[in-house]
């Protein structure tokens, strides 16, 4: 191709990278023999620190049933544990255990190559470009309700 890539262009690859993402994440979590909204709730525990079940379901648009029973499972498998929550005695926190680490570091060795590879090729402005592109989606996303 030459010259500039269209919007048109430029949202096909965009399509692309987000079916490369749900592929990708489709692949671990089943490596890890999780459904696909438990990885991404075992890497917010993760990023940070630990969460509210409340947290869980906001993050991923679910019902506080369908993180209890997802919880409920992650528990059982070992990878993640309910702590008290200080701040409320009737809630709890979610901290991750030895194979919950384990889970999230996979994930995150594995996109981290990813990325080093293309930022590698690309002149190593990667970092610029993924930060502009989630203030512009926040942004519009921000703008969809009035």
């Amino acid at each position: 191709m030459t010259g500039q890539p269209d919007a048109a262009d430029m949202l096909t690859a965009f399509d692309a990278v987000v079916r490369a993402n749900a592929s990708l994440v489709r692949q671990l979590s089943a490596r890890a023999g999780i459904h696909e909204n438990a990885l991404r709730a075992l890497v917010l525990v993760s990023d940070t620190g630990y969460s509210s079940p409340t947290e869980v379901a906001g993050f991923l648009g679910l019902t506080s049933g369908a993180v209890t029973n997802m919880i409920d499972r992650m528990t059982s498998a070992e990878l993640l544990e309910r702590a008290p929550n200080p701040n409320d005695r009737r809630g709890s926190l979610l901290r991750l255990l030895p194979a919950g680490d384990a889970v999230v570091e996979d994930y995150r060795e594995r996109y981290a190559a990813v990325l080093r590879r293309v930022d590698g090729a690309h002149g190593g402005d990667l970092l610029g470009v993924l930060d502009e592109l989630a203030t512009g989606l926040y942004g519009s996303a921000g703008d969809v309700l009035p």
